[in-house]
């Protein structure tokens, strides 16, 4: 095992080019496992008789488990070295994933998810400070732009054999697909990470960890439970609400007055690093839902087979890649603000498309427009993380890139649980209006031929009809959904002007 301290001014050719295998492999097994969840969804939903915002749950709970976990990041790497904590991550990662793929219940599954995000929560902060810190500070914006492509490279492949093993084993299965990663990751940080030149180890700020643990859990609960609930006619949900402000404003105002707060408060005066936590929170509204959104459509709406939906979803995360690689050479030559807006602009764009499509859409089109997608995510990720941390010193980088995370998990949260009750409203909504125009005295009920089996004289007949326009209530829910999608993206387009100096 090896015992050289990191250096100051980057590892040496040989040793930095394996620092940054290590660290690609473990987040590629990261978004690996978010893929593959995400196309398990419908199957799970299934196996565990769920409701689409109750199978929703398996995401969100390891997004809410990533959070708690994210704001520690920073101290425990600090109190027991960031190798250890980064080889224990992954070790206990692993074992979450073969524990997931036995379970039989939905609360045993949403539970294991959850611990999957309380301990995988430092992998992509402690990877990407690993490989950042492995260069010189002239090359930063390059390891990070490298780093991201490796990263994705799990979530390429996982789709299409994702869904033959799910058509062939189950979906059960999918979780052991993170074992070779896992130990490939495993052996390189045991081996070619450097411990840290000195450890710096101060005493943990209970208080300020406890509101701010608090006031985040309450406030995931109320977005999460919010639309269940009927929202602020539920006492459970006022007193979230009540619960979440109040922790979270004892947090910052503890924050501001004590000598050596659990997070300091002066990275908060670097304009741009605020400012990228703000377009942070957008980003991960965004990116994940066509990930959550896209199998449940293509299977219950489109009717395709897992394993054409695992290909289907597979040119995303080449357009990531892609995306990803060309931002290597522009992020340097061009203005980054350009580069972000261009990427929020193409987010919404797409989303735009994906609003326009019908029951029929093609497959041409599915993969074009997610193809599409994906460059402009990798634009929009690499140009707003490059501006967030360009004017921070080094020594903030430790807990700057965890809370940059954290902003990204509480938008990720925030835009599941929304996305998904919008949906499930918006297709109650448009089937009560599409009901009405459903009867035999309706004049064009009769100017047209109906369906066989569409007799409205019968059981079986008003069953087959009503099938039909939740059908179809469903589908035009989702267009309406991209279409708000479209809209966030816009918006968050705006917000890249705000950055200051010539983003270069």
């Amino acid at each position: 095992m090896s015992e050289t301290p990191a250096r100051a001014d980057g590892e040496p050719a040989p040793r930095r080019a394996l620092i940054l295998a290590t660290t690609m492999l473990a987040s590629s097994m990261y978004s690996l496992d978010l893929t593959v969840v995400s196309l398990a969804l419908p199957h799970m939903q299934g196996s565990f008789s769920a409701t689409t915002d109750e199978i929703a749950w398996v995401v969100t709970a390891f997004i809410v488990g990533a959070t708690v976990t994210i704001t520690l990041v920073g101290w425990l790497a600090g109190a027991i070295g960031r190798r250890r904590l980064f080889a224990c991550t992954v070790v206990v990662y692993m074992i979450v994933s073969i524990l997931s793929s036995t379970t039989h219940f939905l609360d045993e599954m949403v539970l294991w998810r959850f611990i999957a995000g309380l301990t995988g929560a430092a992998i992509i902060p402690l990877s990407q400070v690993v490989a950042v810190d492995a260069y010189p500070r002239a090359q930063y914006g390059r390891a990070l732009t490298v780093w991201g492509v490796g990263g994705v490279g799990g979530s390429i492949l996982a789709p299409p054999f994702a869904g033959l093993i799910i058509e062939h084993y189950g979906w059960s299965s999918v979780f052991f697909m993170n074992l070779p990663l896992g130990a490939l990751t495993l052996l390189g940080v045991l081996t070619v990470v450097p411990r840290e030149a000195s450890d710096q180890k101060r005493a943990l700020d209970w208080f300020g960890l406890s509101t701010l643990l608090l006031g985040l859990g309450a406030i995931q609960l109320l977005f999460n439970r919010g639309a269940r609930l009927d929202w602020f006619s539920s006492s459970e949900i006022v007193v979230e609400a009540i619960v979440g402000a109040a922790c979270l404003y004892l947090f910052v105002a503890h924050s501001a007055t004590a000598r050596d707060p659990f997070l300091r408060t002066e990275p908060l005066k670097n304009w741009n690093y605020t400012m990228g936590l703000v377009c942070a929170v957008m980003y991960g509204i965004l990116w994940p839902l066509p990930m959550v959104l896209l199998p449940l459509l293509l299977q219950n709406f489109r009717g395709l087979p897992v394993e054409i939906i695992g290909v289907l979803m597979t040119p995303r995360q080449l357009g990531y890649m892609l995306g990803s690689l060309m931002m290597v050479p522009l992020l340097p030559r061009l203005n980054k603000q350009v580069l972000a807006c261009a990427g929020f602009l193409g987010i919404g764009a797409t989303a735009g498309l994906m609003s326009g499509w019908s029951p029929d859409v093609g497959y041409w089109s599915i993969g074009w427009a997610a193809g599409l997608q994906g460059v402009a995510c990798a634009f929009a990720f690499n140009a707003v993380n490059s501006l967030a941390f360009a004017t921070l010193p080094p020594a903030d980088r430790q807990q700057c890139v965890p809370m940059f995370y954290l902003t990204i998990n509480l938008g990720t949260s925030l835009g599941i649980a929304w996305t998904i009750t919008y949906w499930a409203e918006e297709t109650t909504r448009i089937r009560a209006g599409l009901i009405e125009f459903v009867s035999p005295y309706n004049p064009l009920w009769h100017q047209h031929a109906m369906p066989e089996g569409w007799d409205m004289g019968t059981a079986i007949g008003r069953t087959a009809v009503n099938q039909a326009v939740v059908h179809q209530a469903g589908m035009i829910a989702f267009n309406d959904t991209f279409a708000i999608i479209m809209v966030i993206a816009l918006v968050a387009a705006t917000f890249t002007c705000v950055f200051r100096g010539k983003g270069r």
